[in-house]
């Protein structure tokens, strides 16, 4: 079984650009003449600061501005300071030189600034909210937007308290930066500057009156490396996308007539018919003494609407329970036909690192069709040794090596109940949008205990995006990596 900058301008954690995407050629050299080439990122806002930072080298030597030539849609330019910035919204192909030598041309993607949009909304008490929920410290900037009825508020009329992990709480101060909005609006606005980079759940209290946001933590992670850009699209106008269906299996070491869809899945898995049309996902609810048991979801059964064990979930749709080891096939057979009759409504490619515990992705959704996409990022750990309880099932495998375990579920979005994902709002055919995920791996000293360390090497991605339908919001594509670091791209067919 298989085992950002986000656009300060865009303000959001999702950002549509319309059109084509554009290779991200890794290294851009041309191999053997010893220029060397790299950029930061291949899209930028088109707001006259945004920027792609090259950097270039020759024989191992560092090349400046000066030492370089350059040429944009095939006209000589300048880059001081070798960064691209445009105020025009379209597709850049530049190319450096150094002496005869020239690098690869790369295509820079210049989108539309949204900026913020600042005005009074519907919505009841206090609001924290940021520009961006993962930022690279001392490079991009985090803004804080604070709302008391669904008006901006001063920053300076709140205090911003960290909620600690041991249930205390912690004041931290802020700056604040004058900011005009996209209606011409000036608002105050918090600049959130951590000492050092981490995650920090942040809560904020007005100073004279009640209201507070303690009971909704607002999330943000600092990094000190930069945010993943998009991965390569092979084919930027195709969006005839593979499909797989996304199997979710709530299960769990300590039930007996788990073994008979456990058993199923692994045949189906190993079939060449059916191997590579689904993804699986198992979620150990049904004990608290499962060391796969997860604590931080743990309500994710109840949300599925699980009321019995084993429970099949496909594409957040349909539900099959225990018949048997061949009927289990057969039905799951049949489901995996249907779901791939319907096409495919989007694709996923993703880019990860992956340093020190502390995983960053960020993924792109292309669209096939018009419509309202979310995007989720499962973690999930292979290879995981417990013992199974088996009422009776007698395929030969090995129960008690566990695959696919469920550790964090990254797709409930805060102050709802459904795991559905993060909205990336409305989407024509042909547009992406991206979404940033950040995860931190247990780790311990106690590395043989599943509950508190996990085997990193054994850790990979599921990503997968759902669509509305008259019926629900469900599950139209899905995609898995085979470690924390394998770039996804876009499968076409």
């Amino acid at each position: 079984m298989k085992a950002m900058r986000f656009l300060a301008a865009v303000a959001a954690l999702a950002l549509v650009a319309c059109g084509p995407d554009t290779p991200d050629n890794e290294d851009g050299t041309e191999e053997g003449n010893g220029l060397k080439v790299t950029v930061s990122t291949y899209t930028i806002a088109a707001d006259g600061e945004d920027a792609a930072q090259f950097s270039a080298t020759f024989d191992g030597a560092t090349l400046q501005a000066a030492d370089l030539s350059a040429t944009v849609n095939g006209e000589a330019a300048e880059l001081p300071e070798l960064k691209f910035t445009t105020t025009t919204p379209g597709t850049y192909t530049i190319q450096l030189g150094y002496k005869e030598h020239k690098s690869d041309e790369f295509q820079i993607t210049a989108v539309k600034a949204a900026g913020l949009d600042l005005s009074p909304i519907e919505e009841s008490g206090m609001s924290l909210r940021a520009t961006t929920t993962v930022f690279q410290k001392g490079v991009e900037e985090c803004l804080l937007i604070v709302r008391r009825n669904g008006e901006v508020l001063d920053p300076e009329k709140v205090t911003f308290y960290y909620a600690l992990e041991d249930g205390s709480d912690e004041v931290f101060t802020v700056e604040t930066k004058e900011v005009t909005d996209v209606n011409g609006g000036v608002y105050n606005l918090a600049i959130y500057n951590p000492s050092e980079v981490g995650t920090k759940n942040i809560w904020i209290a007005r100073n004279a009156g009640p209201g507070d946001t303690r009971e909704r933590l607002l999330t943000i992670t600092a990094v000190d490396f930069a945010i993943p850009s998009r991965a390569i699209d092979s084919d930027p106008s195709n969006t005839n996308f593979s499909k797989r269906m996304f199997v979710t299996q709530f299960t769990g070491t300590e039930c007996g007539y788990c073994p008979f869809f456990i058993a199923a899945l692994h045949t189906l898995a190993d079939d060449p018919e059916y191997g590579d049309k689904f993804v699986l996902a198992a979620v150990h609810t049904y004990s608290t003494t499962d060391p796969m048991y997860p604590q931080e979801f743990n309500d994710i059964d109840r949300v599925f609407g699980v009321n019995g064990y084993p429970t099949i979930i496909c594409d957040m749709k349909t539900s099959l329970n225990n018949n048997g080891y061949e009927t289990n096939m057969k039905l799951l057979r049949n489901q995996i036909n249907t779901s791939l009759d319907e096409a495919a409504k989007a694709g996923i490619s993703a880019k990860i690192n992956y340093e020190d515990g502390l995983v960053v992705a960020r993924v792109s959704v292309k669209a096939a069709e018009a419509g309202n996409y979310r995007v989720g990022a499962w973690l999930v750990e292979d290879g995981i040794h417990a013992m199974q309880y088996n009422n009776g099932c007698k395929v030969d495998i090995d129960f008690s090596t566990h695959e696919a375990a469920v550790r964090i579920a990254d797709s409930k979005p805060d102050g709802e109940r459904h795991y559905a994902g993060h909205s990336l709002g409305s989407m024509a055919a042909g547009d992406i949008a991206d979404y940033v995920f950040v995860m931190n791996l247990k780790q311990s000293g106690d590395v043989e205990n599943p509950k508190t360390h996990w085997v990193a090497e054994n850790c990979r991605l599921v990503f997968f995006v759902t669509a509305e339908s008259a019926e629900g919001t469900y599950v139209t594509n899905v995609v898995e990596n085979e470690n924390l670091t394998q770039t996804i791209t876009f499968d076409y067919k």
